[in-house]
């Protein structure tokens, strides 16, 4: 069951309601105003929409009632009224592509996408969301593509995939913050929230949701603040810190109240309830439970549903064992339908204490160990690595790789020095045995020295570009895998290659395909931090060494490039985008260089095939 509430109904018209102004506003109705209130307000106005949209329909508007739809699709999703969705979902996507409206069709895919997920048909739920981000991607809708991505995000949190959430996430940040879209770098900083939550690091959790309330106004974002603060108080209260997490989900339960939002009372009566139940007062926990059972029952939530019934039978255990039996049978009931890793975790874990209050301790030993099983069989330890390592590293690990580039240069200057005086010596021997000697052999070894210069200079450096050619950035990447073992820093590489570039060749000649190779080297350079460093391995293929780097920082790294890129550059056709595709993989103990670049050239063909302009991370489980 996922960790939070807006798991389930995140406010998703902060991300989700995507310019809806190019619809425009006829026959009297300000969308715009009406976007506004659902912040504050989404029962009332889900219950106006639904009442324009029949009039609209009835009136032949389809432009206007596909601006209804949107609008109810969305707030539908939002308050988890399912009950109707696919019938509103299957009518807009109908008109948006009528109409040819990308932006509004790629809305409505990632909530049927949504919808998918709810009823636990998450491959096609899958296919929907990646058809709704390619379909943003092709016509440049930017609010659109972030709000896929996030949805997405959701998706991969449900299946515990988190190594995939952050990277989706913290795009859809960049871009919602590049249109200075307040509100929803609000939504997507709760959903990192969430991220943290799932994976148990509840402090870096409260940090986030925290910061997520910034932007929002009480007087207009009720409903948006209920939800902030509901998570907020899951947090604290897994925290054990049961006064504040208390005080801080009955403001969330006065939120909703006020709303008459009903499902939204029911979650915070089940946290409620799960905070006495922990604190051992069973009667007050039960009288919650029971009474959000009823609107988990009436709505279809299968997960609150689970939950509930789970916390009922572990309070029922000790008191009445029947009733207990048939709570833990509805939730067993409920995984059959859709048997989540984190379902089962929960499923063994109640089992086992509910087993241990009737004192038959075999069956629940058998149930702890099963419980143990299932948690290692989750790979939770790489996730959590990954994941608690994200935040307060960027500045830490820079320090430490301006030390290690430090002490590696001062080496490289020592032996310099060394050979210098070896050099100098050698001069000064023969200087004793034969002046003219020396002279003639110093004449011979400058011009040799100079030389020599003049072709490493060529031989390193690519002749089109003025990057770093194979055989340097090779060479490099090599040194500085070393000099990040003796130090102990992470160590992560990427291999890149720029998308449709034969295209580009073909279209417009390989005088503009020069212009594009050398654009990518000078825009990109710019943007890499110190170390950091790219080079040209063949055609349009690239290598970016990124020394004293974890792989949780390269979707930063990626982004950079990847907007200096779209904007107009110079000597191109306006029309022509510079896009890439990209893998990366960070070094694991042991591993080859050659290997390593194995793994980032495998995931760069992933990037590809799952439809270029994007970055691939490679798994430590890739590495031989």
């Amino acid at each position: 069951m996922p960790n939070q509430r807006s798991q389930h109904r995140l406010d998703y018209f902060l991300a989700g309601l995507l310019a809806l102004a190019s619809l425009g506003v006829q026959g009297g109705v300000d969308w715009t105003a009406m976007e506004q209130r659902a912040a504050d307000d989404p029962i009332k106005v889900r219950e106006e929409t639904l009442k324009l949209s029949r009039e609209l329909q009835a009136n032949g508007d389809k432009q206007e009632e596909l601006a209804a739809l949107r609008l109810l699709a969305i707030t539908s999703a939002q308050m988890e009224h399912y009950a109707d969705l696919d019938i509103i979902l299957a009518r807009g996507l109908m008109l948006a592509r009528e109409l040819k409206q990308p932006g509004s069709e790629s809305t409505l895919l990632s909530l049927r996408g949504r919808l998918l997920a709810q009823s636990g048909k998450q491959a096609e739920a899958m296919r929907d969301l990646d058809a709704a981000i390619s379909l943003a991607e092709r016509n440049k809708r930017q609010r659109e593509l972030a709000s896929a991505l996030q949805e997405k995000a959701r998706l991969l949190q449900g299946e515990s995939r988190f190594n995939e959430v952050l990277p989706l996430l913290f795009r859809a940040h960049a871009l919602f913050d590049s249109l200075k879209l307040t509100a929803d770098v609000s939504g997507v900083l709760n959903d990192i929230g969430n991220a943290y939550s799932t994976l148990g690091d509840e402090g870096q959790a409260v940090d986030y949701y925290r910061r997520s309330l910034v932007g929002l106004n009480p007087a207009r974002d009720r409903h948006a603040l209920s939800v902030r603060q509901y998570n907020i108080g899951v947090s604290l209260s897994r925290l054990e810190r049961w006064q504040e997490a208390g005080d801080t989900l009955r403001e969330a339960l006065a939120h909703s109240e006020a709303l008459n939002d009903a499902t939204g009372v029911a979650y915070a009566r089940f946290r409620l309830g799960a905070i006495d139940l922990k604190q051992g007062r069973t009667d007050a926990a039960l009288q919650q439970l029971d009474l959000a059972l009823q609107e988990f029952r009436r709505t279809h939530l299968q997960d609150m549903l689970f939950g509930t019934q789970l916390a009922r039978a572990e309070a029922l255990a000790g008191r009445d064992v029947r009733a207990a039996m048939a709570a833990m049978a509805e939730a067993e009931a409920i995984f059959k339908q859709n048997p989540t890793a984190p379902r089962k975790l929960m499923l063994h874990k109640t089992s086992s204490l509910v087993y241990k209050q009737q004192s038959r301790y075999r069956e629940a030993l058998a149930e702890l160990e099963a419980w143990v099983q299932a948690n290692k069989a989750n790979d939770e330890q790489f996730n959590r690595k990954l994941t608690t390592e994200m935040q307060a590293r960027f500045d830490s690990e820079r320090k430490e790789a301006d030390n290690a580039l430090l002490k590696s240069e001062r080496r490289r200057q020592a032996a310099e020095l060394e050979a210098g005086k070896s050099r100098r010596l050698l001069l000064l021997l023969g200087l004793l045995c034969s002046v003219i000697a020396i002279a003639t052999l110093a004449f011979v070894l400058l011009r040799q020295v100079r030389q020599k210069q003049r072709y490493a200079a060529l031989a390193m450096h690519d002749e089109l570009t003025g990057a770093p050619n194979r055989r340097h950035i090779l060479a490099y990447g090599q040194r500085q895998l070393q000099a990040c073992r003796e130090e102990g820093l992470r160590f992560s590489l990427a291999v890149i290659d720029l998308d449709h570039f034969k295209s580009i060749n073909d279209r417009y000649g390989h005088e503009v395909g020069d212009t594009v190779l050398r654009r990518f080297a000078q825009v990109c350079q710019p943007t890499l931090r110190r170390g950091d460093r790219l080079g040209r391995v063949g055609g349009e293929e690239w290598l970016l060494i990124m020394p004293a780097t974890h792989s949780s920082e390269v979707p930063l790294v990626f982004e950079r490039m990847r907007q200096h890129l779209q904007a107009p550059q110079e000597d191109l056709p306006a029309e022509l985008v510079i896009a890439f595709s990209m893998g990366a993989a960070e070094a694991q103990p042991g591993e080859s260089f050659e290997r390593l670049m194995r793994r980032a050239d495998a995931a760069m063909y992933r990037a590809k095939q799952q439809g270029r302009d994007q970055l691939v991370i490679a798994r430590p489980s890739e590495a031989s």
